[in-house]
């Protein structure tokens, strides 16, 4: 009776804790609040129409340089009207070219969207609580790390892949993640699944080839990105966290004492 007691009361002051799979998960006082309104229309053979908000956070602790340089272009408008040009399902959703804009069925959308973006570039900025998590936020860019403008993806699924040091060749870098997506993760994986195509006819009957443009053939429209507020207070308060398996515990040992004086 003595060893169960003790055995109990080891549970009752062992603390249990819920493992988070990436520091992203919590918010950050300061970081902007980012809500993309998109719209999608589908054609013959598109799918099902759809429209809501993606809302982010940003993470202006951990990428300043990138977090405003973002920032900056959405107070600019830069980003109201275009649409996300590359799409691949379970990998990701991309956007940010300002020439992607007309809404007519691929391919008569200008063959050019897509390889274009703002006049600045931006430095390759990592950060070991920064990976690609499922709803992840990054900056797209070229072969140089240091050639990114204002092109962006959301990740449908996790992309480990694409993490500073998981990179096959020495001289890569990775990709710069920089915020989460916090509400609307079911509009992303909306989004990465509408009929797409790298046929230059557009009608989609060549299967998907590596490096290809990945196209939708009606385009998931950005009708808006604006900035709704700063975090003001963290979403975890850290002396609450324990406090549910602290009194799970508890309730545990009333139970088994309750046992024992029963038998006794």
């Amino acid at each position: 009776m003595r060893i169960l007691i003790i055995l109990v009361a080891l549970m009752l002051f062992t603390p249990v804790s819920k493992a988070e799979s990436s520091p992203m998960v919590e918010s950050f006082e300061g970081n902007p609040i980012i809500v993309i309104n998109l719209t999608y229309e589908a054609g013959t053979g598109g799918g099902s129409d759809f429209d809501g908000e993606i809302v982010l956070e940003l993470f202006l602790n951990w990428a300043p340089i990138t977090v405003e340089n973002f920032v900056s272009l959405v107070e600019q408008g830069f980003y109201d009207g275009i649409f996300f040009h590359r799409i691949i399902d379970d990998f990701v959703i991309q956007s940010g070219d300002p020439t992607c804009k007309e809404v007519v069925a691929y391919p008569v959308t200008d063959p050019t969207c897509g390889d274009n973006g703002s006049d600045d570039n931006i430095p390759f900025e990592s950060n070991e609580n920064l990976t690609h998590i499922n709803g992840a936020i990054g900056m797209a860019r070229g072969l140089d790390p240091d050639s990114a403008t204002s092109q962006f993806y959301i990740c449908d699924t996790p992309q480990h892949g694409l993490d500073n040091g998981n990179r096959t060749q020495e001289d890569d870098p990775g990709y710069a993640v920089f915020g989460v997506v916090r509400e609307g993760l079911d509009l992303v994986q909306l989004a990465a699944g509408v009929p797409t195509t790298n046929d230059v006819d557009g009608d989609g009957s060549t299967p998907r080839a590596p490096g290809g443009p990945d196209r939708p053939l009606y385009e998931v429209h950005i009708n808006s990105i604006t900035l709704r507020e700063y975090v003001t207070i963290p979403v975890v308060e850290k002396e609450e966290e324990g406090l549910p398996s602290f009194n799970l515990n508890l309730a545990i040992l009333s139970m088994v004492l309750v046992s024992i004086l029963r038998r006794n």
